[in-house]
């Protein structure tokens, strides 16, 4: 288990895990929506993004933290941010321009902001139960 742990601690694996997790999120959110199950829960599309962020900017600022020696600045925080923002905003217009059955919606992108802060905030948080 430790070994197991250890491993997944290196840089390069949770270079490999975010660049996987990226390209799931892509893919998924880029699909029909006719094609994606319905779930009947009130605001569930944004309950999803504001999941969705948080674990990818949590994914990349434990990158930045294992691959800077066990310590994070401020600016690594500040990028990692900025682009999962420009990522969900990315992402939301190729939902516009490249798919019939989503859209824009700017709603998505603050659930993406929300999603990136609570994923920051998960970060601290483990980051202080682990060390």
């Amino acid at each position: 288990m430790t070994l197991l742990i250890k491993k997944l601690s290196e840089p390069k694996t949770i270079l490999s895990i975010g660049i996987l997790y990226a390209v799931l999120i892509t893919i998924i959110l880029l699909i029909p929506s006719s094609e994606i199950p319905q779930i009947k829960v009130t605001f569930i599309d944004k309950i999803a993004h504001v999941l969705i962020h948080g674990l990818l900017s949590l994914i990349w600022l434990w990158y930045c933290y294992s691959a800077d020696k066990c310590h994070i600045s401020v600016k690594n925080v500040f990028v990692v941010l900025l682009i999962c923002f420009f990522y969900g905003v990315i992402i939301e217009a190729a939902q516009h321009w490249f798919t019939q059955t989503r859209s824009f919606d700017i709603f998505d992108i603050v659930a993406n902001v929300f999603g990136s802060l609570l994923g920051l905030l998960s970060y601290w948080i483990f980051r202080k139960i682990f060390q």
